[in-house]
């Protein structure tokens, strides 16, 4: 063998190594797990309030009661909007809710309150059979109907909540439900003001880590204001 093959066979073991070398770089790479993106919070104990229920409403829960969102004032509260056949409510409902329900459904100043944003076809009925779907007690949680215009109106004007839109693309609607709205959860503290909104539904799609952040910055919230008389 010349100096010259030697030559080429030395640049071509280099050659061989470094792509060997960049391969398994590549894989390594590939195979490791990459963290999910966590929802950071600062452990706060006093909430500016972001607006406040300066009107009255009065609506119907699933008892067939008549109850007054001034009724709620001293109580510590979360708020969501929701429909009886709505496929994404039942799933926020029956998990993030569900859960906040659980745990501090034992606090006598705690109560969750989901106002429908059909109360043309939602009737007390609807709400009756959705309450005991979720074993919902009237006590400390509500699920209203009422009338619909001045309903609609005082989420809009007086929650501050986007108007409801009646989806057109049929296959949409079968999918996501006939009627897009907000999804988000409210915390309302003891003098009838919002201070906070967590999205926990959409929050659950940019990883399980981010939304078990989301979820504890809500329970944290609850809790803190509650220890607030």
């Amino acid at each position: 063998m010349n100096d010259k093959t030697k030559i080429i066979c030395i640049y071509v073991v280099v050659a061989v190594i470094s792509v060997l070398i960049l391969a398994t770089t590549y894989y390594i790479r590939g195979r490791q797990v990459k963290p999910e993106l966590e929802a950071f919070y600062e452990r706060e104990t006093h909430f500016a309030p972001l607006l406040k229920l300066e009107k009255d409403l009065v609506l119907t829960n699933q008892a067939g009661k008549e109850v007054r969102i001034s009724d709620l004032k001293g109580k510590v509260w979360a708020f969501a909007q929701f429909y009886a056949s709505c496929p994404m409510c039942a799933q926020r409902n029956s998990q993030g809710l569900k859960k906040l329900y659980e745990t501090f459904k034992g606090e006598a100043d705690f109560q969750l309150v989901c106002i429908t944003v059909n109360p043309e076809t939602d009737g007390v009925a609807e709400m009756k059979a959705y309450a005991e779907g979720l074993d919902a007690d009237t006590s400390n949680w509500w699920f209203l109907t009422g009338d619909p215009e001045a309903l609609k109106a005082y989420m809009i004007e007086q929650m501050k909540y986007q108007p409801i839109v009646q989806r057109a693309d049929p296959e949409e609607a079968a999918e996501k439900g006939d009627y897009e709205h907000d999804m988000s959860i409210a915390v309302y503290d003891r003098n009838l003001s919002m201070v906070q909104r967590h999205d926990l539904f959409n929050a659950r799609k940019k990883g399980e880590a981010y939304f078990n952040g989301e979820e504890n910055k809500l329970h944290y919230t609850v809790k803190t204001l509650l220890e607030k008389k």
